[in-house]
């Protein structure tokens, strides 16, 4: 029995690597390097929790997105004051570029209209998922009161299209803000540039 021993830690050992490999694999095939998608889960952790520590809990509707080095915003607060507050946070956090500001001033939202979000959340991203010309693990989707805002990497502006599109085709979306940077084969990325694509509104 003991001779089998060592033989079942060595397949082990082999297996446990065969995983890292292909966990390694994958990461590798993303457009951007591991070390950047590190950064960015650092900084969205290290923002999300500063504006959760602000005194007052005023921050609790707003929503923190990060891709390559990008920062979203979105959501609502009740002042001026607090949606500012909310940006020069952003900003402390480690190797963030840039910082769009979509939080509207509007105070508390109610149950219904937080549904209706997700669930445009959810049909843009089942959109996105069935087509097989998008890699949509590349792609962040925010829903604020209608309005999609999407943040991520494509491969090319063709790309970048219909990735608009299918946000702007789902019932009930009012309007579609792109945030989607290209990916470069010497690099993670460059601006491609805001779109806004207004949606069919069905009054939903």
């Amino acid at each position: 029995m003991t001779l089998f021993r060592p033989l079942i830690a060595v397949c082990l050992v082999f297996s446990l690597g065969g995983c890292v490999v292909s966990a390694m694999t994958g990461a590798a095939n993303k457009e951007r390097p591991l070390s950047r998608s590190i950064d960015d889960s650092s900084a969205s952790t290290a923002i999300s929790a500063r504006l959760k520590r602000r005194e007052g809990g005023g921050m609790r509707g707003v929503r923190v997105a990060v891709e390559d080095g990008f920062v979203l915003l979105s959501g609502n607060v009740a002042t001026d004051e607090l949606r500012l507050e909310a940006e020069r946070i952003a900003w402390t956090a480690p190797k963030v570029t840039k910082v769009a500001n979509e939080i509207e001033v509007t105070g508390h939202r109610g149950f219904f209209g937080n549904a209706k979000d997700r669930w445009i959340t959810t049909q843009v991203r089942s959109r996105l998922v069935a087509d097989n010309a998008i890699r949509s693990t590349n792609i962040n989707i925010e829903t604020r009161r209608r309005t999609v805002f999407l943040l991520g990497l494509a491969r090319t502006p063709g790309e970048i299209e219909r990735i608009t599109d299918h946000a702007r085709l789902v019932p009930g979306v009012r309007k579609v803000v792109s945030y989607i940077t290209l990916a470069q084969k010497q690099g993670y990325g460059r601006p491609a540039g805001a779109a806004l694509e207004g949606g069919p509104d069905t009054g939903q």
